[in-house]
């Protein structure tokens, strides 16, 4: 019995019958493959449903076996505000000269934990899915976008709260207001940046997640949350190191913006400059850096 003839009909790249499994074997290949940037900024927008469905339901149901549920939302800043006065206004007395300390903290404590807590949800971005990963084909750039979207969510409580408190204070709501969501859109891009950097590291090494909190709890005290920084800079008899680390704080800049909108606070121009610089630079490198390893993600 001649059996080269099913031999041949066995192969489809001896077949020309058979040209639809060549094809949807290249389809694989390419499906893996290095997409441009285009196709892949295109794949992110029609899967954009994909980055806010997440975090929603994270929001829903983050605090749902509580009795206050998502109220905690609120109540979490509150207290770490009510924490922060007890220790630097009423013990170190760290709001001598500062008109409306509360409000003006306040603005420090929240703008700054939407950083924290940013760079941290995008750290662990890839390595929390990789099941996901595994079961779901999509941009894996979407997952950091998705943390850092769902702790702008979040931070809209701590605006509400922000609000109210600039009212109560007498400080009211101002023709600055209108600046608000341009310093939103900015800081919101700042951090994906760094959440992107963050979230490739920690793929690589564990650490980093560990590290995180540690780093930002030193960049608590020179960022200017609970007390002002700028005089340190210009002090000639302060040490240098804490000179250079200050005027180096993108943080500085950004908390500057915010109390600038609620307080009026002031605003170095060449500086805010600078700031929208290096926004823009470290989202355009953190979107390559992440994308290097994108075919490396979830395979570990």
């Amino acid at each position: 019995m001649d059996t080269s003839s099913n031999t041949e009909a066995d192969d489809p790249s001896t077949d020309a019958d058979d040209g639809s499994v060549v094809d949807e074997a290249a389809a694989l290949h390419r499906m893996h493959a290095h997409v441009s940037t285009a196709d892949y900024l295109t794949q992110m927008w029609e899967r954009r449903s994909f980055a806010s469905a997440m975090p929603l339901e994270e929001i829903r149901t983050s605090h749902q076996d509580t009795l206050l549920g998502n109220v905690w939302h609120l109540v979490n800043p509150m207290l770490s505000v009510a924490v922060f006065y007890l220790v630097f206004a009423i013990l170190l007395q760290a709001d001598r000269g500062i008109d409306n300390y509360v409000l003006w903290m306040m603005v420090g404590v929240f703008a700054f934990g939407l950083t924290n807590r940013s760079v941290l949800a995008g750290a662990t971005a890839v390595t929390s899915n990789a099941g996901l990963m595994r079961s779901m084909r999509f941009p894996r750039a979407l997952l950091p976008v998705s943390a850092v979207f769902g702790r702008l969510l979040t931070f809209g409580f701590d605006l509400a709260v922000l609000v109210v408190v600039a009212v109560l204070t007498g400080e009211g709501i101002s023709q600055r207001f209108i600046v608000l969501p341009l310093v939103l859109a900015l800081h919101t891009v700042f951090n994906l940046g760094l959440a992107m950097i963050a979230a490739r590291l920690n793929d690589s090494y564990r650490d980093v997640q560990q590290l995180i909190p540690f780093l930002f709890r030193l960049l608590m005290y020179v960022s200017g949350v609970m007390f002002p920084v700028r005089q340190y800079v210009e002090d000639a008899d302060a040490p240098a190191f804490i000179r250079t680390a200050i005027s180096l704080n993108p943080l500085v800049q950004i908390l500057d913006l915010y109390r600038w909108v609620f307080l009026g606070g002031p605003v170095d121009l060449s500086r805010t400059l600078q700031f929208v610089g290096l926004t823009a630079f470290l989202l355009v490198f953190g979107f390559r850096f992440f994308r290097v390893k994108e075919l490396a993600y979830g395979r570990a």
